[in-house]
């Protein structure tokens, strides 16, 4: 019973040594005012930012595939012409193509 009451006396201390300022941290005087008004609209811009970083990443991994796609298709190409499988003028026609 005196470890339970000792216990209750160590948690109560806070609220018991200065009953007028208990739970001053939600008081505008010590400037947590400012961070919660601000606090939200800086997680908001944080999560813009990393949406935003998301989409560029995957943008740009998408546009370096097609470049890559792109540049071995016109390998591929130049071997064919090179083991003889298509004719030169053949090549040039599909070079266009894949030139765009």
């Amino acid at each position: 019973m005196k470890r339970l009451a000792f216990a209750i006396m160590t948690l109560a201390t806070p609220a018991l040594a200065d009953p007028d300022e208990y739970g001053h941290m939600m008081d505008w005087g010590y400037g947590h005012g400012v961070t919660m008004i601000f606090g939200p609209i800086l997680w908001l811009i944080v999560l813009g930012l990393v949406v935003v970083g998301v989409i560029w990443f995957f943008r740009q991994h998408e546009q370096g595939s097609a470049t890559r796609s792109r540049q071995s298709a016109l390998a591929e190409l130049d071997m064919r012409l090179a083991r003889g499988e298509i004719e030169p003028e053949e090549y040039t026609a599909r070079k266009k193509l894949l030139a765009g």
